[in-house]
């Protein structure tokens, strides 16, 4: 078994990947990171023979990665469990005042994330092409006063002093993370018979008030949604798909239920995984 994840040891991505690795005995040369965008690694992985990835979904600071939905679209995964990330951001540097900072470097989420500390503390920000690669590059930099975001991990793979740490504006700011593999893998989680979630994809029909009845759907079958995203169709302009999440057994009748009266008013249903 291969895991992929995206960016370097010390990533936010890669924290459950090593846990996930410790759980199963998956070693280390079975550990891949890619530095490609989202899209080129839905591609690596898709040619792999068994392969699960974990990638980044939500954040609670920000917003749903619409890319990595999109792709479910075009690669035929499933989402297998999902994992939450707590972001602990710390400011890392190679010297020891914090009073020295000049200029900090990390990827632009995490930046606006840590906006209030920034401006507090007068520190111009860089935006850099990912956490872990910033501090990544100021280990290697031989310039004094560069810094970096990123979390704890990063810092102590890279042997930099952590000035100040959990210092993003929302104590809370979580990462949510799929675990995808192929529709034909058979690959199972130890936590496999925990399964209480289902996410959907699909395209509302041109009815009137198409999205209020497919909502009804789950409503009468007192299925509880956990979230409901909206995204640009890129098949038909203005037109759009809706991907929710609710919480559910697969083989529950009223979930069977619940799709029968959805396919009044939706089509293209796809179900990304129950997890």
């Amino acid at each position: 078994m291969k895991i992929f994840y995206q960016w370097i040891k010390g990533s936010y991505s890669s924290i459950p990947v090593y846990e996930m690795a410790k759980k199963y005995g998956i070693l280390e040369e079975n550990i891949f990171w890619c530095d490609e965008n989202f899209t080129e690694i839905w591609k690596k992985i898709d040619a792999e023979k068994d392969a699960i990835w974990v990638l980044p979904i939500e954040n609670s600071y920000a917003w749903m990665i619409h890319e990595n939905l999109f792709n479910f679209l075009h690669f035929d995964f499933k989402i297998i469990w999902e994992v939450s990330v707590q972001v602990n951001h710390c400011l890392l540097s190679k010297e020891k005042n914090i009073s020295d900072v000049k200029k900090v470097f990390s990827h632009p989420q995490a930046l606006s994330q840590c906006f209030e500390f920034c401006e507090k503390n007068w520190i111009s920000q860089e935006k850099f092409v990912d956490t872990a690669l910033s501090a990544k590059m100021l280990a290697e930099s031989d310039e004094k006063w560069i810094w970096a975001i990123t979390s704890r991990n990063a810092g102590e793979i890279f042997w930099l002093n952590i000035l100040a740490e959990w210092i993003q504006d929302q104590d809370w700011n979580t990462t949510r993370m799929f675990i995808v593999a192929k529709k034909s893998s058979d690959f199972v989680l130890k936590n496999d018979d925990l399964k209480w979630k289902i996410s959907i994809l699909f395209e509302l029909r041109n009815h009137p008030a198409a999205l209020y009845k497919c909502l009804w759907a789950f409503a009468t079958n007192d299925l509880n949604l956990t979230k409901i995203e909206s995204m640009p169709n890129l098949k038909n302009p203005f037109n759009y798909l809706f991907c929710i999440d609710f919480e559910w057994k697969m083989w529950g009748e009223k979930v069977k239920n619940m799709f029968k009266e959805l396919e009044f008013f939706a089509e293209q249903i796809k179900v990304l995984g129950e997890y």
